[in-house]
């Protein structure tokens, strides 16, 4: 009889233990249900957050790639004025070295043909064969004063000029650094005998009727330019303005190769557009 209550004491002590974990386990699967539940609200927040930061991070990405297209853009379009300008440079120059020119007169030797201020349109002289007739009014570098080498029979009457190499001729020849032009009127060709005297010009003899002067008298400068054999592919030249031109009865004959060009027709004024004669 003990035995066998004390066999339904345990079993019964059995179940009620099963039963007690049996109600705790609903309780835990609960907790554990909760937490699971939870966990995702947490996860899905963080990813909210990570995708918010993406968006900004993207905007600035954007922004700055925005202005990085823009700045591109910006020197791309100085790049191309800068091109279009070189070019146009260049062009500039090998036109005004080879073609035309449109120089502006600073000098009263031409006064009344050509006044001072005016712009004249210019042509190479290549481009008419260097074949000059008298009355040309043509442009030239202007000599130096003193001369640098002995009258020779070559240079005997030839006017003197500076010999410039290197750099410094590309500036003087194409950029005229340093360069100053003379515009006078041909007078004599290679071969002619030019002489002044008695206040008047003689070619070869004959005495010049020369309308266009502003001064009916014409002077001398220098002795050994006031009788002068023109030397070969050289030209005399005078200005209309005797009084006010240095020309070569000073410093003597112009050298074929120191022609910058001729004297096409005066282009500024437009009032006074036209032919030179």
């Amino acid at each position: 009889m003990d035995n066998e209550n004390k066999e339904k004491l345990e079993k019964k002590k059995e179940d009620t233990q099963n039963v007690s974990a049996s109600q705790e386990e609903p309780k835990l699967e609960k907790t554990n249900t909760e937490e699971i539940k939870e966990e995702p609200k947490k996860e899905e927040a963080e990813v909210d957050s990570e995708e918010y930061y993406d968006d900004i991070d993207y905007q600035q990405k954007e922004e700055a790639e925005k202005v990085k297209a823009k700045t591109r853009s910006v020197l791309r379009e100085v790049l191309d004025w800068v091109i279009c300008f070189a070019i146009a440079f260049v062009a500039y120059l090998l036109i005004n070295y080879f073609l035309i020119c449109a120089p502006t007169v600073k000098q009263a030797s031409m006064y009344p043909t050509i006044k001072d201020g005016e712009k004249v349109l210019t042509i190479r002289p290549w481009l008419k064969g260097n074949e000059f007739e008298y009355g040309d009014i043509i442009t030239f570098e202007a000599p130096i004063d003193n001369k640098l080498y002995l009258d020779t029979d070559e240079t005997l009457y030839t006017a003197q000029y500076e010999n410039y190499t290197g750099l410094t001729l590309f500036l003087y020849e194409f950029l005229d650094v340093n360069k100053v032009s003379y515009i006078k009127r041909v007078i004599g060709l290679p071969g002619d005998h030019i002489e002044i005297k008695d206040g008047s010009v003689y070619r070869n003899g004959e005495k010049l009727e020369e309308d266009y002067i502003r001064e009916k008298l014409t002077q001398t400068q220098e002795e050994e330019y006031s009788d002068v054999i023109v030397p070969e592919n050289t030209l005399y030249v005078m200005g209309d303005n005797r009084e006010q031109s240095k020309d070569s009865r000073s410093f003597g004959c112009i050298p074929y190769d120191r022609v910058n060009g001729y004297i096409v027709c005066r282009i500024w004024p437009f009032s006074e557009f036209g032919t030179i004669e």
